[in-house]
């Protein structure tokens, strides 16, 4: 990592991932370039910091090139692999880069099925509030920096340490590791839950023996890990008393939600989000874990916290019109959309009156192997527009299509859904049933984010609803 001079080109730059990396070591003094599909604001920004971005993968595009970074979502066939592999340039995964920088910056990583961006989020705002000055790469857009990655002149790194494709095993851990909780996700890849369980395990286990480890006491799969855990930890919750730092009294009032705070037997006080939901107590008390064991005192983090606004996509209020709302959310699991759900139904206490979910399924593997829950958990919502499955870096596997969760809606005998096969179709759809009060909810991990800025400006023609 010392020749500067060298040449890093990135596969697939355009990833939230990639990117962050990339400026990163941009920001360091790196000539670094990339390539990706199509162009978006995230190539867009790359390049307005200098970073020449190619839009479509040719081999060209790797000339003069020292190393290559790929992400998980590029295949072997990739003309720009092949022509990397024909010049004898050395290929390394994202996280393998992201693992140089942790040679020389002390790592806190944030890992867990759901909550990873919205925790390093919190975790990064607060050390950054207390003059850290850390470095930070998150895997979406922190609105007070507008990006989602900064050099920071500090000593410690604020990563999301992602667990798709073994990503994680990449990682030395660094200094610090969270986990955030352990759910049902990426199975394809690991097969079985011991599995994904023991990589978990295996990451906090790396911890070198200085560090220590900031963990959800209140989750099952993170519970079986503790009798094996051989490094320093800390647990965190709202159920179980015997955790390390408690959270409890926890009240909430439309989107700002208070609770008080003990570590051990100490009272640390009372903190104050401005984000609905029993899931931003717990990515909050992570992050409180976190800062508190680095030596941030209280005030700062409280602060911090009240001042906290979340990453782009994570509850992200997109606007309001003729008194109906919309919101866009990232949830693509189960678990992430019940939470998500949860978190809208408590808002219904005065403007707020229904729940309308716009769900875009990700990925058919994922599709395939939760779509019973997927059902289950809409059905907390009052109406759900059912969009088509956003393949990704997948191709179609016969017989899975959203129809699979259409299916538990009929079995379950809930009827307040529509399955629209098309975006056109999901707006003409909302603008059937929208009223006054309807918070919409674009809710998904593919493009079904486009649609929030879309359905604002149809709802303005809506003279009476």
């Amino acid at each position: 990592m010392k020749n500067k001079n060298r040449v890093i080109h990135f596969i697939g730059i355009g990833g939230i991932g990639m990117s962050g990396i990339a400026e990163v070591l941009h920001n360091m003094g790196y000539i670094v370039k990339g390539s990706d599909l199509k162009e978006t604001h995230i190539t867009k920004h790359l390049e307005e910091i200098g970073i020449k971005v190619f839009i479509g993968h040719r081999k060209e595009n790797v000339e003069n090139a020292d190393v290559i970074v790929y992400s998980n979502a590029i295949p072997e066939e990739n003309p720009e692999i092949i022509e990397a592999r024909k010049k004898q340039i050395p290929i390394i995964p994202r996280a393998e880069m992201l693992n140089e920088l942790l040679r020389i910056k002390r790592g806190i990583g944030i890992s867990g099925t759901h909550g990873k961006t919205t925790t390093t989020s919190m975790t990064s705002f607060i050390l950054n509030d207390a003059k850290y000055d850390p470095t930070m790469i998150i895997g979406g857009i922190l609105k007070n920096i507008k990006s989602n990655a900064k050099l920071g002149k500090g000593e410690f790194l604020v990563y999301e340490a992602c667990e798709a494709f073994g990503s994680i095993d990449y990682f030395s851990s660094g200094e610090i590791v969270c986990i955030t909780n352990i759910d049902d996700d990426h199975l394809e890849y690991y097969k079985t839950m011991d599995n994904l369980i023991n990589t978990f395990l295996n990451f906090i286990n790396r911890i070198p023996f200085y560090g220590f480890a900031v963990l959800n006491g209140d989750d099952k799969n993170i519970r079986l890990l503790v009798p094996n855990i051989r490094k320093n930890f800390y647990l965190f919750g709202i159920k179980n008393k015997d955790v390390h730092f408690y959270g409890y009294d926890i009240k909430m009032d439309g989107f700002i939600t208070r609770f008080k705070v003990n570590f051990k037997d100490k009272y640390l006080g009372e903190f104050t989000l401005n984000l609905p939901g029993i899931h931003n107590v717990y990515n909050s008390l992570a992050a409180i874990a976190i800062s508190y064991n680095l030596g941030v005192d209280v005030e700062t983090i409280r602060r911090a916290l009240y001042n906290f606004v979340n990453a782009k996509r994570r509850f992200e209020f997109i606007g309001e019109v003729n008194n109906i709302f919309v919101v866009d959310d990232y949830a693509h699991h189960p678990t992430e959309i019940e939470a998500t759900i949860d978190a809208a139904n408590q808002l219904k206490n005065g403007k707020i009156k229904r729940v309308v979910v716009i769900f875009q399924p990700h990925l058919f593997s994922r599709t395939q192997l939760h779509y019973v829950n997927f059902g289950l958990s809409l059905m907390k919502s009052d109406y759900v527009i059912l969009n088509e499955i956003y393949p990704a870096r997948e191709e179609p596997i016969p017989g899975v299509t959203s129809a699979l969760i259409e299916d538990v809606f009929k079995r379950h005998d809930y009827k307040n859904y529509f399955y629209a096969k098309s975006f056109d179709s999901v707006i003409k759809k909302s603008l059937e049933i929208a009223k006054e009060g309807d918070l919409f909810i674009t809710m998904g991990a593919g493009d079904v984010n486009t649609l929030g800025p879309l359905l604002l400006q149809e709802f303005k023609k809506l003279v009476k609803v």
